[in-house]
């Protein structure tokens, strides 16, 4: 059986080829002779700028492109405020430096290169499709339906002598001698061998709760290293926001109080890290007195106008910011469930307990992906989500969530 070329050989052929078109093509519009020919001068000095800011934005946006469900629009979310950043960082600090450079080129080098990695985002999605062999056969109808990927039967393969990406196999089975040592030979041969469970987690962004077991427990602990330099930057980011954050509360407060009578802040019990309860505060959405059910319905007769469109943006969760800086919530994690809901959740709900390892978060995986929930199926797949997050959460995972949170806010989409 042989193995597909390596991705990595794409990889470069979309950095060069980025370059090239981002960094050395537009010289002759601004370079006033040969470069790098006498001194190290303005021209010099913008195209090495111009090259820095290209390799930061192209690392951070593939990385960024890795996770699950990575689309076109999603893809321009990513790149297009890396590339700001960059690019007027480096400005700045060629400013700073009184060093002379091209203006026109290095923003036109920036917008350039968002074009490119969007352009080349779509063609990956379009065009590269992943061949995978999966054994036993009936695994096949278990795999997720996606453009990107095509499950073969590995016999076939075998006796077709097909290329693949990789093998899946459900190891979980009741394999045949015959079949694990096709698998050996296949890694022998440098093919990569990969477990079923393993390879739907990386592509649908969710830890299958079916067949979890107490050894996979401790892949859901984050590293402490990671765990402290999240807090250190949650609160120096906060505090450096916090004038600002201060001023649009004050405004929403004031419009709350001014469309229906009652207290402009709702404080509820949740349940945070390791189970411990603590107070979280948000903008009240209903009308003050309303009863009903713990969690909120469609078209929910309880919520205010103001606070209809306050959900849709997500505005109510911002004065959590003052949980976040008490320690009880992050900005990036497992959204906290009410104290009422999260008993009989824990109780119907296997391995529901295990969100409450990380402090919660003001948005999370969960939130981009599916929105709102609290139905049993639905609440099952939220936890997948959850569990996919503990297993993986990072900087780069945390920093796709705030961009993605973004996007759901402008198109308010998944609020109730």
């Amino acid at each position: 059986m042989p193995s597909a070329p390596q991705r990595f050989i794409e990889a470069w052929i979309d950095a060069s080829l980025g370059f090239v078109f981002c960094v050395v093509l537009p010289i002759p519009l601004y370079a006033t002779a040969g470069p790098f020919a006498k001194d190290f001068g303005a021209t010099e000095f913008t195209i090495v700028a111009t090259a820095v800011a290209y390799a930061i934005v192209w690392y951070c946006g593939r990385r960024l492109d890795a996770f699950p469900r990575a689309t076109l629009q999603g893809n321009m979310g990513y790149v297009a405020p890396i590339a700001v950043f960059t690019y007027a960082l480096i400005a700045a600090l060629l400013l700073l430096l009184r060093q002379d450079y091209s203006r026109f080129q290095l923003f036109g080098s920036g917008i350039l290169t968002v074009l490119w990695m969007a352009a080349a985002a779509q063609l990956r999605a379009r065009y590269l499709i992943r061949n995978y062999a999966v054994i036993p056969k009936a695994s096949i109808a278990t795999m997720p339906e996606l453009h990107a990927c095509r499950w073969l039967d590995f016999d076939e393969v075998q006796c077709r002598q097909m290329r693949v990406d990789a093998i899946v196999a459900d190891l979980s089975a009741d394999l045949p001698d015959s079949q694990l040592e096709a698998l050996a030979d296949a890694a022998i041969a440098g093919i990569p061998v990969l477990d079923r469970r393993y390879i739907v987690e990386s592509l649908t962004g969710r830890t299958p709760l079916g067949g979890l077991t107490p050894n996979e427990f401790g892949a859901l602990l984050p590293s402490r290293q990671y765990l402290v330099v999240r807090r250190f930057i949650e609160l120096v980011l906060t505090v450096a926001v916090l004038p600002v954050l201060l001023l649009v509360l004050g405004v929403i407060a004031a419009v709350v109080r001014y469309d229906s009578p009652g207290p402009v802040l709702f404080v509820q019990s949740r349940v945070g890290r390791r189970g411990r309860v603590f107070r979280m505060v948000k903008f009240r959405t209903m009308y003050h007195g309303a009863e009903g059910p713990s969690f909120t319905e469609a078209a929910d007769p309880r919520i205010t106008r103001v606070g209809a469109y306050l959900r849709r943006c997500r505005l109510d969760e911002l004065p959590q910011v003052f949980n976040i800086l008490r320690g009880e919530m992050s900005w990036v994690g497992p959204r906290p469930e009410a104290l009422s809901l999260e008993k009989g959740y824990v109780r119907d709900i296997q391995h529901f307990a295990l969100r409450g390892i990380v402090r919660p978060g003001l948005t999370g995986w969960a939130q981009i992906n599916q929105g709102y929930a609290h139905e049993a199926d639905a609440m099952r797949a939220k936890l997948e989500y959850d569990l996919y997050y503990l297993k993986h959460c990072s900087l780069w995972l945390d920093l796709v969530i705030i961009l993605r949170t973004f996007a759901v806010v402008f198109r308010g989409t998944g609020a109730r």
